[in-house]
């Protein structure tokens, strides 16, 4: 499309409006697909243009697991809340705000707790469990592994 006069051509406003809600809703649909799965995939790649989705498993690979204590064990193992992808770990929704959860915040399961930023997606960090802050166990900022835990709870 060319401009005539400096004028931007018929329709030129609504098509960049079209690309920016078909954009949003790539973002929302990967977000739910992520969130969908039983374990995180080693690769994904989504493309807007000539929309394109990879999404790459190792054969055999397998979810980081959280200890499980066992009737051996003299200490039971501390409850922990867990990251559900591999990315960058927030506590804010936006630099500045106050954090969602802090030490000796009560969770109820579901809650959000952070935000995990995974390939330019924000995808929200819920409790998996209820229980009360008893240690913050990843920095703002910080990269995170599937399943790495991100807080600790009260037993």
């Amino acid at each position: 499309m060319t401009a005539v006069n400096g004028a931007a051509p018929a329709g030129a406003e609504a098509a960049g409006t079209a690309t920016e809600k078909d954009l949003d809703e790539v973002r929302r649909q990967a977000v739910d697909l992520l969130s969908a799965l039983d374990r995180p995939p080693r690769t994904l790649r989504i493309q807007a243009g000539a929309v394109t989705v990879d999404i790459t498993w190792d054969s055999g690979d397998a979810p980081t697991a959280v200890p499980v204590p066992s009737a051996a064990d003299s200490a039971p193992a501390v409850p922990v809340l867990t990251s559900p992808v591999v990315g960058t770990f927030y506590h804010a929704p936006e630099p500045g705000a106050e954090p969602f959860v802090s030490l000796g915040t009560e969770v109820r399961t579901g809650q959000q707790i952070g935000i995990v930023e995974a390939m330019k997606l924000m995808i929200p960090v819920q409790a998996e469990r209820a229980g009360r802050i008893s240690a913050v166990l990843k920095g703002n900022g910080e990269a995170v592994e599937y399943g790495e835990p991100l807080f600790a709870l009260e037993a």
